[in-house]
């Protein structure tokens, strides 16, 4: 893989980028089928969850003649680890990690010091490649180096209109990506108090983390999309479009992850000892076709600080605070509750902007 530009060369490097993407971006171009934004962010989140063991072997990585020496130490880790220029999918690094593959290469790795075989994991335009599961991993764009294969601009366009520093961000949508000269990340949400959520990979592996507008603007990042996303108007998991669940079908199980940012209209709930819950939410309409006691339940795992809760309510009314107004109760984990025959809601919410993987569970009390 072809060195990028130096990061104090960003502002030059990336105005021909610009010039590129814009002589280019109209491209239809794609490599694989089309996809959805909730399958680009479900993808991506899981390198960015999964957890794995960080071994001394993995710090040298396999072979007699590697010369290898990880950057990370040894134990617990989250996130698929940073191989410069791969794109190993999770399946094959955990395998590899196992096998005693070294991981966390950092970046501008010469692999004639060591064999690329003797490491494994992910980069930055890996990460995308795969969110995107394009059929062929693409480099970032290179305007002084036409001859490198497969470069983003040739699967993508940019959005128009799109102005960090002025706040013109309403027509980025999750799925889409920014990249500059020297990285490409994906886009997840913007959060209420106007912070950015995003996914890459990076030095310390994958994951999930926050930005801002003005360090966007400040490396010189710009906002493209992938030629091949499949735009879904009315995803489930939404007030106009809750997720059905029958209690005909007790016991009901469901997994979810309000990283996939189907809804954002509930920050907080007007209950006793509730805080901020302003990140995205997951929605369910009970059909209650007894009067029983209801269990309901989330099994959630603590990866880098998820923060949902589970609450129950009669009606999705809420005032202009974004406040829900009809709440039965409320639980970290678990609420059990006697109910009549009915509609219900049950929304599982992200508390500041926190969001991750979760199970639901709804039974009746035996």
């Amino acid at each position: 893989m072809m060195n990028p530009l130096k990061k104090y060369n960003v502002v030059i490097g990336f105005s021909l980028i610009v010039a590129v993407l814009s002589a280019h971006g109209q491209s239809s171009q794609s490599d694989g089928p089309r996809i959805t934004r909730s399958q680009v962010i479900l993808t991506a989140d899981e390198y960015a969850r999964v957890k794995w063991y960080m071994g001394e072997r993995n710090q040298k990585g396999r072979g007699e003649s590697s010369r290898f020496l990880s950057e990370y130490p040894v134990g617990n880790r989250t996130g698929v680890g940073y191989k410069w220029g791969g794109w190993d999918d999770v399946e094959t690094f955990l395998e590899d990690m196992k096998q005693g593959k070294g991981t966390g290469t950092g970046g501008y790795v010469d692999y004639q010091v060591y064999p690329m075989d003797s490491v494994s994991g992910i980069s930055c335009t890996g990460l995308i490649s795969r969110a995107w599961h394009l059929e062929h991993k693409y480099t970032l764009t290179y305007p002084n180096a036409p001859q490198v294969p497969r470069q983003m601009h040739e699967i993508s366009h940019p959005i128009s209109g799109v102005d960090f520093i002025i706040g013109k961000t309403d027509m980025l949508r999750k799925g889409d990506a920014f990249m500059n000269a020297y990285h490409i990340i994906l886009f997840v949400y913007e959060t209420r108090n106007g912070k950015v959520m995003i996914m890459d990979s990076r030095s310390s592996g994958a994951g999930f983390r926050e930005m801002s507008w003005m360090a966007l603007s400040q490396d010189g990042y710009s906002a493209i999309r992938y030629n091949g996303i499949e735009e879904v108007d009315d995803p489930q998991g939404s007030a106009e479009n809750p997720y059905s669940i029958d209690s005909n079908h007790f016991p009901f199980q469901h997994e979810g992850n309000t990283r996939d940012v189907v809804s954002m209209e509930f920050d907080r709930y007007d209950i006793e000892s509730v805080g901020n819950e302003q990140g995205p939410e997951f929605i369910y309409q009970l059909d209650l076709k007894r009067s029983g006691n209801v269990i309901i339940s989330i099994d959630k795992e603590n990866i880098q600080g998820v923060d949902n809760a589970v609450y129950l309510l009669k009606s999705l009314e809420k005032n202009k605070n974004n406040e829900a107004q009809d709440v039965i109760a409320q639980g970290k984990t678990r609420i059990a509750r006697q109910l009549n025959v009915g509609n219900y809601y049950i929304i599982v919410d992200s508390g500041r902007d926190r969001p991750g993987q979760y199970k639901l569970a709804l039974e009746f009390e035996k």
